[in-house]
């Protein structure tokens, strides 16, 4: 069977309405993984706090949690300003996790997901991913934050010394706003997946951008987060299972899909519902 190994922050996440949960693009590819019936661990850092109810959830979505104790959970609080778009403030970040914090028992992964939310994959484990398939879904890498915690986009400085050894890097059109170009020269290096909202992906290989991959319109949209993450593990998954990068794409969107249909990771769907989606 495919391992899969999650390495990223899990997060607190705190919502206007006074609502909580656990969050982060590692627990939600861990997630997704697990759902498609995959040997699924996650290695995080979590404060005493949160740690019992991350146990919970991970036992009830199969997940191998490997978590790291951390003096504070990497916290944000959510908002959403006049027009609609998501502004996040960092409240509490924990330490970063190295390629010494994997154990050595999940390696080598036949497919590695690291999942940033705030610059914590160490450079260790970017430089030199300990799988055969390593996707690194970088939106972490791509945001500093202020000294209120308001986070806001910025440049990853060394990237390109880094990521020439990963198997392909998901951003969004969001990630990318303020560096458009920022993709097709990441792509001579390495394989890039663009996600593109309700319209799909769009692959990019050797500088040059493929045809987008359509997205699969799902039953309901209720929750658009964790969509992006869901996508990074069906894309690493598609890629271990030896489907090429457009193909893994398309697979990648139809985990994706059934990620919006409910809140947080009650949406996601096992293997048999995913095959069918993409049958038509």
């Amino acid at each position: 069977m495919t391992r899969v190994v999650a390495v990223g922050h899990v997060t607190h996440d705190l919502f206007p309405d006074g609502s909580r949960r656990l969050g982060g693009t590692a627990l939600y590819a861990a997630a997704a993984a697990a759902r498609l019936g995959l040997d699924t661990a996650l290695v995080t850092r979590v404060g005493r706090r949160e740690r019992d109810e991350l146990a919970r959830v991970c036992a009830q979505s199969g997940i191998d949690l490997r978590a790291h104790d951390a003096e504070v959970t990497t916290t944000f609080v959510f908002r959403w300003d006049e027009a609609g778009r998501r502004v996040l403030r960092l409240k509490a970040r924990s330490r970063s996790l190295t390629r010494a914090d994997v154990p050595p028992e999940l390696l080598p992964a036949d497919a590695l997901v690291l999942g940033t939310v705030a610059h914590e994959i160490a450079d260790d484990l970017i430089a030199a991913p300990p799988a055969r398939i390593s996707v690194l879904a970088a939106q972490g890498m791509l945001r500093s934050w202020d000294a209120d915690g308001t986070v806001r986009a910025s440049p990853w400085t060394g990237a390109e010394e880094l990521i020439r050894a990963l198997s392909c890097i998901v951003l969004s059109e969001e990630d990318v706003a303020v560096d458009p170009g920022l993709v097709e020269r990441w792509s001579r290096l390495v394989p890039m997946a663009l996600t593109l909202a309700e319209r799909g992906a769009r692959p990019y290989e050797n500088g040059r951008p493929a045809a987008e991959v359509a997205a699969f319109r799902p039953a309901a949209v209720v929750d658009t987060t964790g969509a992006g993450d869901a996508f990074a593990a069906g894309l690493a998954v598609a890629l271990a299972e030896g489907r090429p990068l457009a193909e893994a794409c398309r697979f990648a969107n139809a985990v994706a899909s059934f990620g919006l249909e409910a809140a947080g990771t009650a949406g996601l769907a096992g293997r048999a519902a995913v095959e069918r989606r993409l049958a038509g």
